[in-house]
């Protein structure tokens, strides 16, 4: 088994056990939503997740009320919308230091990026950990093609340059976990980063 089908695997790992950051979250919901393979394996982690449970032994658990569970629900149904229902290309788009297009998200540690039909971002690395959801277009690298659904890992020490394949736009939701940001861009900070396509 590779280094890439490791950061997956241990990725959805982490996700179907609830531990992941809210933004690394919303990165593998839109994975599970878009990508056929994100479906079937977080229906395989779903379902190994409850022969567990069947497992363990029984305890106490106080349920939440009706209206409760119908909040929650409708809190978290529409976290997809402003990344798959709307013009992506439409957003206020706004250059980072770095070169590269960006939009905020509402949500702590998430961006959106973007690299239009034949455009390249400056080579980098990163000083954390890092995954990507393609939300549309596709972009490659060093390690690879990455299209709709797919996702990117990654991790300090690794460089790659992305750049926009095919006649579409390319957008990517990005999670970042707290430590050092960008580094390399320049050969002022260092060395960078590797990213990979989903392979469980």
């Amino acid at each position: 088994m590779s280094f890439h089908d490791n950061a997956y695997s241990a990725f959805m790992l982490d996700y179907a056990a609830g531990s992941l950051s809210q933004a690394e979250r919303l990165v593998a919901d839109i994975h599970r939503v878009i990508s056929p393979r994100g479906a079937i394996n977080a229906r395989v982690l779903d379902a190994v997740g409850g022969l567990m449970l069947e497992d363990a032994p029984p305890r106490p658990v106080a349920l939440p009320s009706l209206p409760a569970v119908q909040d929650a629900f409708n809190a978290a149904s529409p976290r997809f919308a402003p990344y798959l229902n709307r013009d992506l290309i439409a957003l206020k788009w706004r250059k980072s230091i770095f070169g590269v297009k960006t939009h905020p998200t509402d949500i702590p540690m998430a961006s959106l990026l973007r690299l239009d039909p034949g455009e390249r971002a400056p080579g980098h690395g990163h000083g954390r950990r890092d995954v990507t959801v393609v939300l549309q277009g596709s972009y490659a690298d060093e390690f690879g093609v990455y299209e709709r659904g797919d996702l990117a890992f990654a991790e300090p020490g690794m460089k790659h340059q992305p750049r926009a394949v095919g006649g579409e736009t390319c957008v990517c939701l990005l999670a970042e976990e707290a430590g050092r940001p960008l580094v390399g861009f320049l050969g002022l900070f260092g060395v960078g980063i590797r990213k990979q396509k989903d392979s469980a």
